[in-house]
């Protein structure tokens, strides 16, 4: 119960600080140059001031740090990036009707606007999976406008932030009152140019870093019409930092349209030789384009991220865990399994076709272990045939791992806490940002 605390404490803090803490010195230190201005003009200048600290949050954010991927897992992360980025445009808004300027000053707060209210309402669209997935009609128009719109010009567009961010840097520098508030220029300047280091960091010096690494195509094959086995490896794959059930963010630089990173999990653990195998799913215009590799093409293999494995670390040593997966959403378990036998696993496995079903032989190879029990299917498997299976004690001392199709991820949330299971023993990591 302490650890789960602890678990807490971590999520509860990491929205604190990035909502209120960062903020604060600016406020403070704006605060003492803006004395005998009206109450509404103070309000619209602090409101435009919170609203630049969480655009720097948002570019911090999306450069993906891996400390705070493992403290709370990338899709908070990612949760926490869109709602500051719709919190700092509602103050954007209240800045610019609270205001008055004109010339370049207004030019440069009016353009950056802008881009920002353009980027974030496509961004909802496209990028906000997690709420486009919970729409069915708003589902099928993505879907449509996926055929003109590719993820990387969705990328690339997503990159106008950066713009943003810069005019309104310029926006304040031309405001002579506020230039002349030196304790806030500082901070205003001194965290811009640490933001804009952090993010050159990622985007421009990668080679040799930790958690980063150039490699080598090894195989490429196909183990379904739709689903194909990519086996990675190189002398840099002892510099990325991987756990079991992680994922890593997979590009191909010499490669048009496989430039930008795509999430996929590991199915495999690097073995001796520092190769390891991804499974991929033919499900849009990047993965598409997998099958025309060939062996010995670069690659840039970013990771590992993913908390599967700390989730398991930090419950008891002695509960039970029970997987319930679906389709391509099955492999990251796959590696998981074999580093978790220590533990009573109990597997559920479905694939809408037989075909679907990945790694059979593996499955009954582990099944021969006495802490493995496992299921696989055609079809997704009735809620009474998961529980009347489940361990005993399952309400209070087993732990859930959900991944798959976000229908089955959500079926299972809802109908384990009718169960009353803690929320506390129930993991998922959802691929819907």
């Amino acid at each position: 119960m302490q650890m789960l605390r602890k678990i807490q404490y971590k999520l509860v803090l990491f929205w604190l600080n990035f909502f209120f803490v960062v903020p604060l010195p600016f406020i403070q230190t704006i605060s003492t140059g803006l004395q005998g201005m009206s109450a509404n003009e103070m309000l619209a200048i602090y409101s435009g001031v919170i609203s630049y600290a969480w655009m720097l949050a948002i570019v911090y954010l999306s450069t993906k740090p891996r400390w705070l991927d493992r403290l709370v897992g990338l899709p908070s992360i990612y949760q926490l990036h869109g709602i500051l980025a719709i919190a700092a445009l509602g103050l954007a808004w209240l800045h610019k009707i609270g205001t008055h300027s004109g010339g370049l000053i207004k030019q440069t707060g009016d353009l950056s606007l802008i881009i920002l209210t353009g980027l974030i309402g496509y961004s909802l669209l496209f990028l906000a999976s997690w709420l486009i997935s919970r729409f069915s009609l708003l589902s099928k128009f993505k879907k449509i406008l996926e055929k003109i719109f590719k993820h990387e010009i969705t990328m690339l567009l997503h990159k106008l932030l950066l713009a943003a961010v810069i005019l309104v840097f310029i926006h304040v520098q031309l405001i002579d009152y506020i230039r002349s508030i030196t304790s806030f220029m500082i901070w205003f300047d001194g965290l811009s140019l640490l933001t804009a280091l952090s993010y050159l960091r990622t985007k421009v010096s990668w080679y040799g870093r930790k958690g980063q690494a150039e490699l080598k195509l090894i195989q490429n094959h196909s183990l379904s019409d739709r689903v194909r086995e990519l086996t990675l490896g190189g002398r840099q794959s002892q510099q990325l930092d991987l756990q079991a059930g992680d994922f890593v963010f997979l590009s191909f630089p010499r490669v048009p349209k496989l430039r930008e990173p795509h999430p996929f999990s590991l199915v495999s653990l690097p073995n001796q030789s520092g190769e390891f195998k991804l499974t991929i799913r033919d499900d849009g215009d990047f993965t598409n384009r997998l099958q025309v590799l060939r062996p010995g093409t670069t690659a840039k293999v970013t990771g590992g991220f993913g908390r599967y494995q700390a989730f398991i670390a930090e419950h008891d040593a002695t509960a039970s865990l029970v997987m319930i997966t679906g389709g391509i959403g099955a492999t990251p378990l796959f590696s998981l399994i074999p580093n978790n036998l220590s533990h009573q696993i109990y597997l559920f496995y479905s694939a809408h076709r037989q075909t679907d079903l990945l790694y059979q032989q593996q499955l009954i190879q582990w099944t021969q272990h006495a802490n493995f029990t496992g299921f696989w299917q055609q079809g997704r498997f009735s809620d009474d045939f998961v529980l009347n299976r489940l361990p005993h004690g399952w309400q209070n001392h087993t732990l859930f791992l959900l991944s798959g199709p976000v229908s089955l991820i959500h079926h299972w949330e809802k109908l384990l806490e009718k169960a009353k299971v803690d929320s506390n023993n129930i993991f998922k990591e959802e691929f819907n940002w």
